[in-house]
Formats: C-alpha cells, structure tokens, sequence
C-alpha cells in the first residue's frame, strides 16, 4: 500500500541491537506507546509460536506417531487490516478472519519463559498462540481480549 508506514517490530519483539540500544538508553519502546501507535495506524510485528495458525504441521515421535510442531513466526497487527500470521521458515501465511476473541490459556511456552499463551477464537476457527508477556496488552487490544489479563 502506498504511503501507509512500514510496519516496525513491537516492544516485546526484540534483536540484540534493540537490547543493546536499551540498556544504553538510546531506545526504548513501551507497551503503551505500541498501543497508542496502532491506534494511530502504525502496523507492528509481534513474534510468537503457533501449531495450528495456517495449518498444523506434524513431526513424528517414533513408533508411527505424530504431533503437532510448535512454530515460530510473526502477527502483524494494523489497524483496519486484518491480522496476519507468518511463519518465520516455510513461506506459510494465513489472515485470520474477524471477530475475534482472545482467552488466556494458562501455562508457559516451553523454552520461552516470557512468552503467554492464549487461545484465539476467530471467524474461521479457534487456534493457539504465544506471544512475549510485554506485547500481551497490545494484542489483547488490537484482537479484541481486554486491556488487562483475563
């Protein structure tokens, strides 16, 4: 889209350079300030895990069984567009469909200790998703969940 901003990562998606730039004070990105900039239209890119966004994908665990393989990619959240999920590896894509409606799923991502869970209930189907505990106001505002832990 011409002229729309390029979308940027959000506060609890970061690189070592954003870490570095943050403990020098040079940068530093707040949950509140990604909610007030998707609310002016900036789109941003929040780091998570699925197994089911965009498909399921199954490994095998020996003995002729399978599980679903938690990936790792990326939703980006704009205003007035409809949420998308991208793996990080594998060119998989998927839009989610509105209306939305996030839960809290309880228990930690595996490995990833800063990361919450929550079950997300969307016109086409209900699906897992992991993001950082810092982004967690920003999605739950930007999919319809609350300002607040559920």
């Amino acid at each position: 889209m011409t002229g729309s901003p390029a979308e940027r990562r959000s506060a609890g998606t970061e690189t070592m350079l954003d870490v570095l730039l943050r403990w020098t004070r040079i940068r530093h990105r707040t949950p509140a300030r990604d909610i007030a900039d998707y609310d002016g239209g900036q789109p941003l890119r929040v780091v998570g895990f699925t197994q089911s966004i965009g498909g399921t994908v199954k490994v095998s665990v020996g003995k002729g069984r399978q599980i679903a393989r938690l990936r790792q990619g990326y939703l980006r959240l704009a205003a007035g567009e409809p949420p998308l999920w991208k793996d990080a590896r594998g060119g998989r894509s998927a839009t989610l469909q509105a209306p939305f409606r996030l839960k809290p799923a309880g228990g930690g991502v595996r490995l990833a200790p800063k990361f919450e869970r929550y079950e997300l209930v969307t016109g086409a189907g209900t699906y897992d998703l992991a993001v950082p505990k810092k982004d967690g106001d920003l999605v739950r505002h930007a999919l319809g969940g609350g300002a607040g832990p559920g």
